[in-house]
């Protein structure tokens, strides 16, 4: 017995001493980062970060501008005009990335303006709308907005909401080129729910009862553009029909702001809960809202196929407050036949 135990102590010895001298082998130096790499390799990553956020950005001004122009009849929030812009300044990003902003919108815009116009960094714009007063008027992305209403561009948002709702009309000093250009723009009236990006890793969408979120994972998921018309005008419907805020503005429509998140505006409105019922109602009159603006949605329902990818279960199973993938894209195709067969009879 006792040489049974000292055995065991030899092989027990000899175990772990081995796995000892693997994990010498394994051993390393952590290598020595400066301050200035890190800096370096932070601000490659906010600019991936901006530079995708911009992207997106425009495909959704793109894509919803028809959709809040051509549903104004169904909708109460319009009190604002509109001019198809949508806009980037330096205060829309965290303070600590002001920095960020100047390097990337900034950066070869000659010291004396900055001197002349009063200001530290100037908004640019990052989208024009097709066919919106701004398009009209032939302003282009990039232009840098050196004054608003003949005044400078600090608090620039609250300078155009306050424009916005006063009047049509929105007078910009611009520079493009090394060229000063100076516009007046007469906006219209369109739904005021601003359609925004949001960073996320989950495709989803969202509506606050102001603005409609869509997240880089659903946009990149989205293969054409009816597929984003879609779930742009579900949320829109949310918006409209289960939610009560008229005090929405296209100034505060954000481009590279990667911290907003959804959050209920109107105090009622904590009481609303989503049910199997409205998500339905958003779905079926989400497609009528898209349709309106004139996108056919042949093939929106590849995006639920897509979707079910990642989660399975949603195929044929409900979840509390959806119907299941399948179910959903079978009353849209329905819903697209009845409203296509409407307007073949007009």
């Amino acid at each position: 017995m006792k040489n049974y135990i000292i055995f065991l102590i030899l092989i027990l010895y000899i175990i772990t001493t081995s796995c000892s001298n693997k994990s010498q082998h394994r051993l390393f130096t952590l290598p020595v980062v400066s301050k200035a790499d890190e800096s370096e390799e932070v601000f490659l990553q906010k600019k991936i970060l901006i530079n995708e956020m911009i992207s997106a950005s425009k495909t959704l001004h793109q894509i919803s501008w028809p959709i809040l122009k051509k549903n104004i009849d169904i909708c109460e929030n319009k009190r604002s005009s509109s001019l198809g812009i949508l806009f980037a300044a330096e205060k829309d990003l965290p303070e600590s990335d002001s920095k960020f902003f100047r390097l990337l919108f900034n950066k070869n815009i000659k010291s004396t303006y900055f001197k002349k116009y009063g200001a530290q960094s100037f908004p640019v714009i990052v989208s024009v709308a097709k066919n919106s007063p701004a398009y009209e008027e032939k302003l282009l992305e990039n232009d840098i907005i050196l004054a608003i209403n003949k005044e400078s561009t600090s608090n620039f948002r609250k300078k155009l909401k306050k424009a916005l709702l006063s009047s049509s009309y929105v007078s910009f000093t611009l520079l493009r080129n090394e060229r000063i250009i100076k516009k007046k723009i007469k906006g219209i009236k369109a739904c005021n729910y601003n359609v925004q990006v949001i960073p996320a890793p989950a495709p989803n969408a969202y509506a606050d009862g102001e603005k409609v979120y869509i997240t880089l994972a659903a946009i990149k998921l989205a293969r054409t553009e009816d597929e984003l018309a879609f779930l742009i005008g579900h949320e829109l419907a949310h918006n409209i029909f289960h939610y009560n805020y008229k005090n929405g503005t296209e100034a505060n429509s954000f481009a590279i702001n990667y911290q907003e998140v959804p959050r209920i505006k109107n105090f009622n409105s904590f009481f609303l809960l989503n049910t199997e019922s409205k998500e339905t109602e958003a779905d079926l009159k989400g497609v009528e809202i898209a349709f309106k603006a004139g996108y056919s949605l042949d093939n929106v329902n590849d995006y639920w196929r897509r979707l079910s990818v990642f989660n399975p279960k949603l195929i044929s199973s409900s979840s509390s407050i959806y119907k299941s993938n399948a179910l959903r894209a079978i009353m849209i195709s329905k819903t697209l036949k009845k409203l296509k067969s409407l307007k073949n009879e007009k």
